[in-house]
């Protein structure tokens, strides 16, 4: 993995930003970290990939002023010209999402073709439209939450039995997603309907498992989450895409992938 930050306190200058299941307002959101990356970086957009906000579950009993903190520094972020563009997620009920985008000046929309300055076209959708029929509904992602919860709470009590300064990387909850998911058969489905509209590939979140490959002829590019794997999507100013892990410890982000 090679660091972008070659200091501490240096800025990031991107095209645009993809991030997705911050989750903020949840007990395992990671808003102090991604509000920490955020602040070191500067992009033209900021696409929020769904699952940004725990809209659906009275997530306000979890709020917290680093939580507002992130809210203030996108808004304060729009006001210098910064475009954020949000996708609502399977935790958004789309009602909530389209108050919740009004309130806060965000642009709402349920899919977008994004356009690199390379001129690659990439479709951009939170994911969970092309989960199994099974796993649609929203009192199933309730118990899905409700599991992935306390597998969150079993790994971290494994990371301080093992003293782990840092969580362990969320083993438990790996597992859960890939059986779930029965292997990654979702990026199959993604990548097609993405070389059928006639893009270059796909960035979508919602399956907390980062990834930056080729798949059926086109890019598959999953940004991760701010739960477990702490990465995001960038795309630099030549248009290239990089997979990226902010590292809380080194304060910097490192390249784990890059297309």
């Amino acid at each position: 993995m090679r660091p972008l930050f070659d200091r501490a306190g240096a800025r990031l200058v991107l095209r645009t930003l993809f991030v997705s299941d911050l989750h903020l307002g949840s007990a395992a959101s990671r808003a102090e970290a991604f509000l920490e990356f955020l602040r070191q970086v500067e992009a033209e957009r900021i696409y929020l990939v769904g699952d940004i906000f725990e809209l659906w579950s009275g997530a306000r009993l979890h709020w917290s002023s680093v939580q507002s903190a992130v809210l203030h520094e996108l808004q304060a972020r729009m006001a210098a010209g910064t475009q954020v563009i949000y996708l609502p997620g399977n935790h958004d009920l789309q009602h909530q999402a389209q108050d919740f985008a009004r309130q806060h000046g965000f642009e709402l929309v349920a899919a977008h073709r994004h356009e690199t300055a390379a001129g690659d076209r990439y479709l951009v959708l939170h994911g969970d439209q092309f989960d199994l029929q099974l796993l649609r509904s929203h009192r199933l992602t309730r118990v899905g939450a409700r599991i992935d919860g306390l597998l969150h709470d079993m790994d971290h009590a494994i990371g301080r039995r093992l003293g782990c300064a840092v969580r362990p990387g969320g083993w438990l909850v790996r597992a859960f997603h890939m059986l779930v998911l029965l292997g990654k058969r979702h990026e199959d489905r993604l990548s097609r309907h993405a070389r059928d509209q006639g893009c270059q590939g796909i960035i979508c979140g919602h399956f907390h498992l980062a990834a930056l490959n080729r798949r059926n002829g086109v890019t598959y590019a999953n940004c991760g989450d701010w739960v477990h794997s702490l990465t995001a999507l960038t795309e630099c100013p030549e248009g290239r895409l990089r997979l990226m892990r902010w590292s809380s410890e080194q304060r910097m982000m490192q390249e784990l992938a890059c297309a």
